[in-house]
């Protein structure tokens, strides 16, 4: 148990949302689940959402969870499961924005929302809702890989920007495109909520960024990585979550074992070293797979305490 990471993550009369980030394969979606189900065994109302394409909570949870509502988590009171899939989020959004961009790519062609980021701003866009109007004391975001997740938490910063610059020249692009005042008063309300979507996430008060990592030289450098682009992003890490360290105690004369332990103990150093600023927390290499529901009320009390 970590006392800092449980004061940092505890809400205190306004909602929590705790972020769990990282290399893809570390054991993100296994923490953010083991939070979400700590807190809503805590008596918190608590919300889990996935954003991660390549892992469903319907798998954790042994329940279909899917993206267009939340759904009650069975044998968990308190705690609802939402799973954003990406091609889903991308039709939602490009319906509720049909209005505005509809007349968009009459005049500029299709590619205005046909690109390679309309998943990242989809996926953005749904969970700007909860930032939006959140009745949750808890709300717990089990991230995409990385790279996909910081393209996902930039596209903010240039949709916002786009908005703001459509608005100040309004007249002019309103003689282009023929467009009405209804059309500009969706683009003003959806520059409003990316803002302060973006003002929430800055804030270290509500907002916990959680990067998970193991003690390998590949999840180090991509945690280095992380850390540096959500700075540019004006987002802070605060806490991270070394997952998977080997105990002394199971060695027991096990070669392996005891070589890949020499190997850990070099990169816990250089966590140590280089990311020691942060609250940061360990969990041992299990001996068993970590998706019944027991093990991961045992992976939150590792994390939070009883």
């Amino acid at each position: 148990m970590n006392k800092d990471l449980k004061q940092l993550t505890t809400p205190n009369g306004t909602t929590k949302y705790l972020f769990f980030g990282g290399k893809g394969g570390v054991g993100k979606t296994t923490l953010a689940t083991a939070t979400a189900v700590w807190f809503a065994d805590h008596n918190y109302k608590t919300t889990i959402v996935s954003t991660d394409p390549t892992v469903s909570l319907s798998a954790m949870f042994g329940q279909k969870i899917g993206g267009e509502a939340r759904i009650p988590i069975r044998h968990v009171p308190n705690l609802c499961g939402l799973n954003i899939n990406p091609n889903d989020a991308k039709g939602v959004f490009q319906n509720r924005l049909n209005s505005v961009m509809g007349q968009m790519t009459g005049t500029f062609g299709g590619d205005v929302i046909s690109t390679p980021c309309a998943e990242e701003m989809a996926t953005f866009d749904q969970f700007v809702t909860f930032l939006d109007e959140p009745d949750s004391d808890v709300i717990v975001f089990d991230t995409a890989p990385t790279g996909k997740t910081l393209r996902e938490l930039a596209m903010p910063f240039d949709w916002a920007g786009f908005l703001q610059k459509q608005i100040q020249e309004g007249q002019k692009l309103a003689e282009l495109m023929d467009m009405d005042e209804n059309s500009f008063e969706d683009l003003e309300r959806d520059k409003h909520r990316y803002e302060n979507a973006l003002n929430v996430m800055r804030d270290r008060v509500s907002t916990i960024f959680n990067l998970v990592l193991l003690p390998e030289r590949l999840p180090i450098e991509e945690t280095h990585s992380a850390i540096t682009g959500l700075d540019r992003l004006g987002i802070p890490v605060q806490a991270l979550v070394v997952n998977q360290y080997i105990l002394p105690e199971v060695i027991e004369g096990n070669r392996f074992l005891a070589a890949r332990a020499r190997v850990q103990k070099l990169y816990l150093a250089e966590i140590e070293e280089r990311f020691g600023k942060l609250i940061m927390s360990r969990l041992p290499l299990l001996d068993r797979d970590v998706s019944e529901l027991s093990t991961l009320r045992q992976v939150g009390e590792m994390l939070y305490g009883e």
